[in-house]
């Protein structure tokens, strides 16, 4: 009888079970390339204060939708990144940063923190830190 041709289990790594939401989906963000994570850090900027949130709620009731185009998402996005990336490499202070991905996430989700934590609700710090991490990329879209 042969073995069954599983993935050897060490080389399956599952997520710690005691593992925050946000650094789970941190993970996911920092995988994702860079228009993506600033259309999603654009769409966290627009609805995460209340006066824009109040104006796209307001637009879905009358229009019955809400719609917002990937350009513009991403305009928003640049926009965010262009007001926060100051904070965010004052808070940075050149730390090592680890091939680990899970130590990665923390050591950029904590930049974020540091930088806009005051300012910014979990959701735009999440992609703000995904930024940071990914930061080459993103300053090449956006002309930083």
């Amino acid at each position: 009888m042969s073995e069954a041709p599983y993935a050897n289990p060490v080389d399956f790594d599952l997520p710690y079970l005691d593992a925050d939401p946000v650094s789970e989906s941190g993970l996911i963000l920092m995988g994702m390339d860079a228009e993506r994570i600033l259309a999603i850090l654009g769409l966290a900027a627009l609805t995460a204060d209340p006066g824009s949130a109040v104006l796209v709620i307001d637009a879905a009731w009358h229009d019955g939708e809400i719609r917002i185009s990937f350009p513009a998402a991403v305009a928003a996005g640049v926009r965010e990144w262009r007001r926060h990336r100051p904070a965010l490499a004052a808070a940075d202070g050149d730390q090592f940063r680890s091939g680990s991905p899970r130590e990665a996430w923390a050591s950029a989700y904590q930049v974020a923190q540091c930088a806009v934590a005051a300012t910014a609700g979990t959701t735009v710090t999440a992609c703000l830190a995904a930024c940071w991490f990914r930061r080459e990329e993103i300053d090449g879209v956006t002309g930083v």
